[in-house]
């Protein structure tokens, strides 16, 4: 008897470890599918091969990026504009976590010295931000406007203070004598004079709605010709190809437009929202093609079919170093290109394999 207890208690107790084993199997199945969610087309993780994860440097003033940066259709302005009209979300690095508001943004396109208001000093001298403020001669006296007639400028006493209007007379005694007012009417009485009825202006129920405003001078889009791609390397092993999984893009400051004279990153966006974004309107978003202008490209697919070129700057490693910070400025360019022909000599033993 005690021992059919114990066999009916250790099934219970199978059961149930087998259950429990199943619950976590399946919330580990729901919590994630095996796939970046910032891919466009995604991968499973199960069939990836080789990976290495890369960043390249895209100069849209070389002459094969030149496409994606034509008049008035320079992809860094395209993004700029969607940002500050709320179309696309912005971040502050390319880790994607942080998004970046339009002002934070405005400010770091503003050209130095355009966008700081005005110093202490320039205030307490009486300098206001809509320029209304005090203005002198140069003398200390009041400025005399043009567009007034010379009856009507402001005079000074000859020292560069305003002149004094007339004081009144005193009548011995410390207070001013008071003049009688002799102006009257043809019948006696005084005249009154005629006010005109101030009539409000109508306010609107309605309320506008009204974007952001922003003040200073910002970059221009053709000075922000620097975008920095990161992207995942990616052999499949079911498909028996090589895919280049693009993840961000962002837009940096060159070092020549910068004052202090470093490259600055400006925004990163998600390239899944600016696929989105280019593919919404084909012939808005176009990569210009000079050799026939009936086959201009949408942006979205002159990224899938590579006809931009980036150079390696980054490739993953430990302690998160470009090549120019670990090897310096003439060997991590050569390391550049090594890094290119060893991912292309991994590709073809990959497909040997």
């Amino acid at each position: 008897m005690i021992q059919t207890k114990m066999i009916r208690y250790a099934g219970v107790l199978a059961t149930t470890a087998l259950a429990l084993v199943g619950a976590e199997a399946l919330a580990q199945e729901k919590a994630s599918t095996g796939i970046n969610p910032n891919s466009v087309r995604g991968i499973n993780d199960n069939d990836i091969m080789m990976k290495k994860t890369l960043w390249r440097r895209i100069d849209l003033k070389e002459k094969q990026n030149q496409s994606m940066f034509s008049k008035n259709n320079e992809i860094s302005k395209y993004l700029i504009d969607a940002v500050k009209a709320g179309l696309l979300d912005a971040y502050t690095s390319d880790s994607l976590t942080t998004k970046l508001t339009a002002e934070k943004m405005h400010e770091k396109l503003l050209i130095p010295n355009t966008g700081g208001g005005l110093s202490q000093e320039e205030i307490a001298a009486g300098f206001t931000e809509d320029g209304k403020g005090k203005a002198d001669d140069g003398w200390g006296g009041p400025a005399k406007d043009p567009k007034k007639p010379a009856a009507k400028q402001p005079a000074d006493d000859g020292w560069g203070a305003p002149k004094k209007a007339a004081q009144p007379v005193d009548d011995g005694w410390g207070a001013p004598v008071k003049k009688k007012s002799t102006a009257k009417n043809t019948k006696g009485k005084k005249k009154t004079p005629v006010v005109a009825p101030v009539v409000e202006p109508k306010k609107d129920t309605v309320a506008v709605a009204q974007g952001p405003t922003f003040s200073g001078d910002e970059y221009f889009a053709k000075e922000l010709n620097l975008l920095e791609v990161k992207e995942d390397w990616i052999f499949d092993r079911k498909r028996s190809r090589l895919y280049y999984d693009i993840q961000s893009v962002g837009i940096v400051l060159p070092a020549d437009k910068n004052p202090a004279g470093y490259e600055v990153p400006v925004a990163y966006f998600k390239w899944k929202d600016l696929d989105k974004l280019f593919r919404s309107d084909p012939k808005k978003f176009i990569w210009y093609n000079p050799q026939n202008q009936a086959q201009h490209k949408n942006l979205a697919d002159a990224f899938d079919l590579r006809l931009f070129y980036g150079r390696i700057w980054k490739v993953a490693n430990p302690e998160d170093k470009d090549l120019v910070s670990q090897f310096g400025d003439k060997e991590g360019l050569l390391k550049s290109y090594q890094a290119e022909y060893e991912l292309m000599e991994k590709e073809h033993g990959l497909w040997e394999y």
